[in-house]
């Protein structure tokens, strides 16, 4: 990639050798990118149903983990083969489930006194 603007056609195009002064982004490219939250993920109830058995066998191997470590572990089971649109979907899945437990977690500590005001 080369790092001129006007090399890489995104630039100034009134032709004055300036480059793309603005930092804005180009209208065309606009039209064809939609925008980050007018996309819309959907899980099937299969995967869902998937899903959440997974996450309680996660939530039963950490409890192991920090109560029960003298106890053997089950083998984990062999993952699913996910298309990669679904795969996709999962990894966003579980990001944004993430960043909700960190949120909720962050309004617990507001919420008992164990971080500053707001």
């Amino acid at each position: 990639m080369n790092n001129n603007a006007n090399a890489n056609e995104v630039g100034n195009r009134e032709g004055d050798g300036r480059g793309n002064q603005g930092h804005q982004i180009p209208e065309h490219l606009l039209r064809v990118a939609p925008r980050p939250r007018d996309v819309m993920f959907t899980l099937s109830e299969r995967q869902l149903e998937m899903l959440y058995v997974r996450w309680d066998a996660a939530r039963i191997r950490v409890h192991q983990q920090i109560y029960n470590p003298h106890l053997p572990f089950q083998p984990y089971p062999l993952p699913p083969a996910w298309s990669e649109e679904a795969r996709a979907m999962m990894i966003l899945w579980v990001a944004r489930e993430r960043r909700m437990f960190e949120l909720e977690m962050q309004e617990l500590e507001y919420l008992l006194g164990l971080r500053g005001a707001r």
